[in-house]
């Protein structure tokens, strides 16, 4: 509508009217305004229906102040008028026409952009099928030859284990053969001698269990001793940690709400454009003004990138932004790692709220406090036109002298304004890629993040399972070399039970205070001497806690067995 007004504007300038002392009365309620943005124009304005518009209203006369009827001017006017409009309304036309089919030009290439994409996903889609059935092939094929192999090894080791069996039978009927042997010549003997050590036993047995039982109850004793003073120092160590706990907490608390509490002065000069205000223990330290030519403002640890720069390591990269939606501004966190407050309230990342005047808030938690300040708006002149407009109905030159005088129209170069739509869609789609590209960098540089703190965390965990591993291995090395000890302990005392001789034990047995047996009391058959032994020929040469070496099978599996 405004390109209507200027180019029949324009044509009335190329061809004036001849001149005539007119004025126009206008229907009730109606008044003529001059434009305040284009001087030298006027509009119509029904004050009581807030209605505005460029024509006349229905029922306008023109009436010729020496009372001379302009009949025949005002058609003449309103027919260049109509004229005027219907050139440029055909103009418009066909540069929407124009527009349009560039338009349309424009998809059909994005469309076959889009073909193209989808032929090569497609194709990239078919060759990693392709690769994984590959691998899925080579993967079975492992897996079977692996089968085979455990299968193959499996069975191996049953057959070891068979041949073992077989041989550790074979030995166990030699060894029951002997013993069989040995306790019928031992039986005889020991009978003479079993009550005596029965006595002895059963009498070194009660001392030995009183005695342990005292070792038992005072050991208990002394960790008992041991865990309750282990449980106050826990108790006091819990204790002391929880007040200071405490007590920092209390401290923060009440470093934040002095903070958030402070009192902040009015502003001295009002200001008209809105800004931040930065305060620290009630000082104002700096003001940061938001330039009206912009419609976001970054703020963050910069340097490079951002509009407000905060120096400090709690602050990030691009810690948060402001965006103006018209006359509101919003503030927005861009996924910061130490977050924003407003208002004592921490804001959710990515969820922008409304600034209003005077709003407080913070970033990364700092000491320093931002105030928002809105600009002071000037007020309005009066939208009703002076009251000497409203009798006439029009403003003369002569009464407007502060009005710059008129121009002299070029009649061969239009003076309109012409708006470049190319120039501006270039530039739109400039900004618009520019945008898109940062969003892209700062998705890759949140995703390579993630993909390195997630790689690390594997890291740690395969280190931490490798130490476990190795702790698991050495506590098994310990528990297999405390049962070799253990093992070869138990064979040497056998062995030296074994070897002992048979009248030197009576004779210490006698000599034992506390041994009520009487002399020619008959002696248990375990206390009897053993006969002389006769070994078999067939037999192995076998000693108590000796181990029995396997054939060269089983010594590369590292195997021995204790018969004894």
């Amino acid at each position: 509508m405004s390109s209507v007004i200027d180019f029949v504007s324009e044509s009335l300038k190329r061809n004036p009217l001849p001149r005539q002392a007119l004025r126009e009365e206008l229907p009730s309620g109606w008044k003529k305004i001059e434009s305040r943005t284009k001087p030298g124009t006027y509009y119509y304005a029904h004050p009581a229906t807030n209605r505005t518009q460029v024509q006349p209203p229905t029922g306008t006369k023109q009436v010729s102040s020496n009372g001379e009827d302009p009949k025949n001017s005002g058609k003449e006017a309103e027919e260049a008028a109509r004229k005027g409009a219907q050139l440029a309304a055909e103009k418009e036309v066909e540069e929407r026409k124009r527009k349009y089919q560039e338009v349309e030009e424009e998809a059909e290439a994005e469309e076959e952009l889009v073909e193209e994409e989808k032929r090569r996903i497609k194709a990239a889609k078919k060759a990693k099928e392709l690769e994984q059935k590959k691998k899925q092939e080579e993967a079975a094929r492992l897996e079977k030859e692996r089968k085979e192999l455990e299968a193959k090894r499996e069975e191996e080791r049953l057959q070891r284990e068979a041949e073992e069996r077989k041989l550790q039978q074979e030995l166990e009927a030699l060894a029951e053969e002997r013993r069989k042997k040995e306790a019928e010549v031992r039986k005889k003997e020991q009978e003479a001698q079993r009550r005596k050590a029965m006595v002895f036993e059963q009498h070194s047995i009660l001392q030995r269990k009183l005695a342990e039982d005292a070792r038992k109850k005072q050991a208990e004793e002394e960790e008992e001793k041991k865990k309750k003073a282990e449980e106050e120092k826990v108790q006091q160590k819990d204790q002391k940690s929880e007040a200071e706990e405490a007590e920092r907490k209390a401290k923060i608390e009440k470093l934040e709400a002095k903070i958030w509490n402070q009192k902040i002065p009015d502003m001295i000069e009002p200001t008209s454009s809105p800004c931040f205000e930065v305060y620290k223990s009630g000082k104002l330290q700096r003001t940061h003004t938001l330039d009206k030519d912009k419609s976001s403002w970054i703020i963050g640890r910069g340097p490079a990138g951002v509009d407000i720069a905060i120096n400090n390591p709690r602050i990030s990269r691009k810690h948060a932004e402001v965006t103006s939606q018209g006359p509101l501004l919003f503030l927005n966190d861009l996924g910061s790692t130490y977050g924003t407050a407003l208002n004592k309230e921490k804001l959710e990342a990515k969820s922008p709220v409304e600034l209003v005047n005077g709003a407080r808030f913070r970033f990364g938690g700092l000491p320093e406090l931002y105030v928002y300040r809105e600009p002071v708006e000037e007020e309005e002149e009066p939208s009703s036109p002076p009251v000497e407009a409203e009798v006439t109905g029009t403003a003369m030159a002569e009464d407007a002298p502060d009005l710059p005088p008129p121009q002299p129209a070029k009649p061969d170069v239009p003076v309109a304004p012409e708006i470049d739509a190319e120039a501006a869609a270039a530039e739109a789609a400039k900004a618009a890629e520019a945008a898109v590209a940062e969003d892209e960098a700062r998705i890759k540089r949140i995703q390579q993040k993630r993909q390195e703190r997630r790689a690390a965390e594997a890291a740690e965990k395969a280190l931490v399972a490798a130490k476990k591993e190795e702790e698991k291995k050495k506590k098994q090395e310990r528990n297999q070399r405390k049962r070799a000890a253990k093992e070869a302990k138990a064979a040497k005392k056998a062995a030296q039970a074994s070897g002992s001789k048979p009248g030197t034990d009576r004779a210490d047995q006698a000599e034992l205070p506390g041994d009520a047996t009487p002399p020619d009391a008959p002696l248990p058959d375990s206390c009897m001497p053993s006969p002389p032994e006769e070994e078999p020929d067939d037999l192995p040469d076998l000693h108590p806690g000796q181990k029995q070496e396997m054939p060269a099978g089983d010594e590369a599996e590292g195997k021995s067995i204790d018969f004894f």
